[in-house]
Formats: C-alpha cells, sequence, structure tokens
C-alpha cells in the first residue's frame, strides 16, 4: 500500500526522468509507469473487484482445459460407438486398450481380476473364419501372450440397444456429478485459504459453474440420443425410442444436486443455502417408433466375440506389495494410519500409479491437481499453484500428497470432532467429496460449517455418525466410496 510520502516521490521521479533528454523513457516504459501512479491511486473497492477478477481468470483457465478434457473424450466415445454400439474407455480401476484399426478391444478390470479381450467381426462370420482370425492376432494379458483359438468364446450382436444409449448417458451424469463434486472442494479450498474473497462470491460462481455443468450435460445427452438413432438407421435397427432428455426440477435423482451455497448470513457470516436440485432426465417416456429406412442404404451390422482371461489370484496383492512400504513412511512422516492410506489407494486405483479417472484425478490416490493437489502445494510445499498431472503419476509425489491431504484433513478441516472412529469415517468422506458437503450431511440448513456440524457429530456415536454420512452425503459416489474404504481397511491391518 502506497503511502502520501510514497506517492509523491513516484510522481517526482517520473517528472524528473520525463523532463530529462539524456534519460528520456520509451512510450512503453511510460504505459508501464502511469499503471502504476494509476495502481497507487486506486480505491479499495476496485482492488478487491481487480482480485476477485485474478481469481475468476485463474479458475477459468483450469475450468477451459477440463472443457476440453471432456470434449475429447465425448468425441473418442463417439467413434468407439460407431464402431462397438458402445464408447467403453478406461477409468481408475479399469483399462481399456485398442488395437490401430480399433477392430479388438482389450479390457481389464482391476476390481473384478478379469480381462475382456473383445474382436468386431461380420455378423454372418463362420466359427472357422473367426478361428483364422484371432489365431494371428498379437494379443497380451498381465504380460503374457494369450492364444484366443484355444478359449472359449462368447459372441453378441453390436444392437444399438436402449441398454447401451442409457449405460452411456449414465456414464455423463456421473462424470458430471463428479466434476460438481469438485467445485464444491475447490469453492472449499478457496474460503479455507483465507484470500479475503467473500464466501458469498465463492459459492455463486460455483454454482454458476454447475448450472453450466448441467446445460452441458443435457446437450451431452441428446447427442448421444442423435449418434445412437443414426446408427440404428444406418443398420436398419427398430427399437423404443425415447424423448429427447431435458433438465428437470425433481427430487427423484439427486445424483445432480448442485447442493450449491450462494449467499452469506450477516453479521456471523452463516452461509445458507439455495440449492438448485436438476438432474438429467434421460429417459421421460417411450413408443414404439420405427425408423424411415432406405433398403439399399442400409449397412450389414457387425457383431462382438469375447475371450474372458481370469488374472492370477495374487494380482492385486503382488500390486499393493509394491506400494506397502511407501505407505508405512508416509504414515510416519504424516501420523495416517496406513491401513488407511492401503485402502484408499485400493478403491481409489487399485494400485496402479498410472491409473486416470474421467474427472481428471491421477494415479494411485487419485488426486485431483487443483483441489486435493492445490491444497497441499500451498499448505505443505509454500506453493501457491497447482499440482501437474506429469508429477502425480510419480507413486512417491502422489502418496505423499494424498497422506498429507489426509492430515489436513484430519487434523486441520475436521479436528473438532472428537471421537477418533467418527472423525475417520468424516475423513474418508471428505477425500472424496471434501469437508464442506461431510457438514452439510449434518447441519440441518445444510449449510457448509463443519465446525456447526461438528458439535452435531460429537452427540452422536460412530455407527450413528457413519449411518448418517450414507443417508445424507450429497452424492451417491462419495456413498459408496465411504462404504468401500471403511471396509477395506482391515484387510491391511
Amino acid at each position: 500500500m502506497y503511502t502520501n510520502l510514497s506517492k509523491t516521490m513516484l510522481a517526482a521521479a517520473i517528472s524528473v526522468v520525463v523532463s530529462v533528454p539524456a534519460f528520456a523513457v520509451s512510450e512503453n516504459q511510460m504505459q508501464q509507469l502511469n499503471k502504476a501512479v494509476e495502481k497507487a491511486n486506486q480505491l479499495p473497492e476496485d482492488k478487491k473487484k481487480e482480485f476477485h477478477a485474478y481469481v475468476n481468470t485463474y479458475l477459468d483457465q483450469y475450468e477451459a482445459w477440463r472443457d476440453e478434457y471432456t470434449q475429447n473424450l465425448d468425441n473418442r466415445r463417439a467413434e468407439l460407438i460407431k464402431i462397438w454400439g458402445e464408447g467403453e474407455v478406461s477409468s481408475q480401476t479399469k483399462e481399456v486398450q485398442y488395437s490401430e484399426n480399433d477392430a479388438v478391444k482389450t479390457t481389464v478390470d482391476y476390481e473384478t481380476n478379469l480381462a475382456t479381450i473383445s474382436v468386431l467381426v461380420d455378423e454372418d462370420s463362420s466359427t472357422e473364419e473367426i478361428q483364422d482370425l484371432v489365431k494371428s492376432l498379437p494379443v497380451e494379458v498381465a504380460g503374457k501372450k494369450v492364444k484366443l483359438n484355444q478359449m472359449k468364446a462368447e459372441d453378441h450382436a453390436v444392437r444399438y440397444s436402449l441398454e447401451k444409449e442409457q449405460a452411456e448417458k449414465d456414464f455423463v451424469i456421473q462424470q458430471t456429478q463428479r466434476q460438481m463434486n469438485e467445485l464444491d472442494v475447490q469453492a472449499e479450498r478457496l474460503i479455507n485459504s483465507h484470500t479475503g474473497i467473500p464466501d458469498s462470491f465463492i459459492y455463486q460462481r460455483a454454482h454458476n459453474k454447475k448450472l453450466t455443468l448441467l446445460e452441458q450435460a443435457q446437450q451431452r445427452i441428446a447427442s448421444q440420443t442423435e449418434l445412437y438413432n443414426a446408427m440404428r438407421a444406418k443398420y436398419g435397427i427398430v427399437v423404443e425410442q425415447s424423448e429427447t432428455p431435458e433438465i428437470v426440477d425433481t427430487e427423484l435423482k439427486p445424483d445432480l444436486n448442485t447442493q450449491a451455497v450462494v449467499n452469506a448470513k450477516q453479521p456471523k457470516q452463516e452461509k445458507a443455502e439455495s440449492v438448485s436440485k436438476q438432474v438429467v432426465k434421460a429417459d421421460a417416456s417411450s413408443t414404439q417408433t420405427k425408423m424411415p429406412l432406405a433398403a439399399a442404404s442400409i449397412e450389414k451390422p457387425k457383431k462382438v466375440v469375447s475371450y474372458k482371461v481370469k488374472l492370477p489370484e495374487n494380482s492385486l496383492k503382488v500390486r499393493a506389495s509394491q506400494y506397502a512400504p511407501l505407505a508405512e513412511k508416509e504414515s510416519k512422516n504424516w501420523k495416517v494410519d496406513a491401513a488407511l492410506i492401503m485402502a484408499i489407494m485400493h478403491s481409489e486405483s487399485a494400485f496402479r500409479p498410472n491409473a486416470k479417472s474421467h474427472i481428471p484425478a491421477f494415479g494411485l490416490m487419485q488426486v485431483v491437481p487443483t483441489s486435493a493437489g492445490h491444497d497441499v502445494n500451498k499448505q505443505v510445499r509454500n506453493i501457491d499453484a497447482p499440482m501437474k498431472p506429469e508429477e502425480l503419476y510419480e507413486p512417491v509425489i502422489n502418496v505423499e500428497t494424498g497422506t498429507a491431504y489426509l492430515d489436513i484433513l484430519n487434523s486441520k478441516y475436521l479436528r473438532k470432532i472428537e471421537n477418533d472412529e467418527s472423525r475417520l469415517y468424516c475423513v474418508i468422506a471428505a477425500y472424496n467429496t471434501g469437508a464442506g458437503n461431510v457438514a452439510r450431511a449434518f447441519n440441518q440448513d445444510r449449510s457448509t460449517n463443519i465446525g456447526k456440524a461438528s458439535k452435531v457429530i460429537n452427540s452422536m456415536s460412530p455407527d450413528e455418525v457413519y449411518k448418517q454420512l450414507i443417508a445424507s452425503l450429497p452424492y451417491d459416489e462419495t456413498k459408496g466410496y465411504l462404504k468401500k474404504v471403511s471396509s477395506r481397511i482391515a484387510l491391511y491391518q
């Protein structure tokens, strides 16, 4: 902050520089000096607005990158739907690889310990033709070559069914839900950083961004309907057609509940919640509809021939053993139970360091660069910036970051919860959805005030806390996450 004296000295210095030919300044330098004077004379209200605009632009840059990632993912899935009738892609616990021409798909599900090799062929292909085709295919599963012609095959036609269409729409819904969840966590991080920006501004911004995500989800689902209808027409398939999806206000599907707080009460700054409960309605009703078809233009459909390979029984155990020493090390560094770290790695990535989800989040503990990654960078490493994906693919950095974030949740954000077991349940849920959403599960006004929620939690038994979280957490994914992680801790004790 410039004093009156410093302003006078700055103006005098500029005057001297401009008046002496030997020290003449360029036009660009003059503009910079003028800006410095303007900034010195800037009103406090203008400075706040400028800072708000800076934060908004900073977050917009990440969200633009996320939107580009989502668009590229949608484009890839559309390509796959045209070929396979579904857009199956990799997730944090599933790896999906395609051959160069997309005619062969290898899916490894690390949660079920099962690999599926699928080959796309003409629907009228004979058994002998399929045998000849797969005999020469170079297929590997878990580093071992697999001879498909010696295995039992299953097949199904590519029919572009309503079930497949709905699965693709559910993918959009779940991804949107998770991205909205991250907006909650991001808002919470900004508030806990004490930037000076009013809570109401932060919550309103998150609310507006959620509404944008919902609008995009509606458009994305409508595109799925158009694509499936076009493919059915191409192959002469007649099915029951669902209506064009729309955004509706309803309590029936709370998985896209925005839960956005958009104002703060004065003078206590208690957050009040304005909840916009809007969901994607993928199938309003169904009617039997015959597609207009030109017989000459109808193409022959394809079929998928699949071979299932069970992974070695100890696959998960072998991968887990690789990272157990790392979990023990970070457990000592951060005073976080190693069994909890292992249970989270198990649930988040099935112990795969290159895992990536569709938020996107990265690595063994599925860290999101702009939420948990930024929190740890700022509070632990004194770096006020998000983490980079390439950093989070490094097991040492990833597990350090994930464990440090668990410590932040346990010893800072949720420290007022007195019972260790109750706090553990809340830490697990908060790792997935943020401490603010945990607070919403206990506050009757659905506010994100964790201090107020802690008083409620402290009046309950650990079992009651667990049941309340399962019943009232804003997102279904977090409810399932709490169940998985809390049940898997015993596996690593």
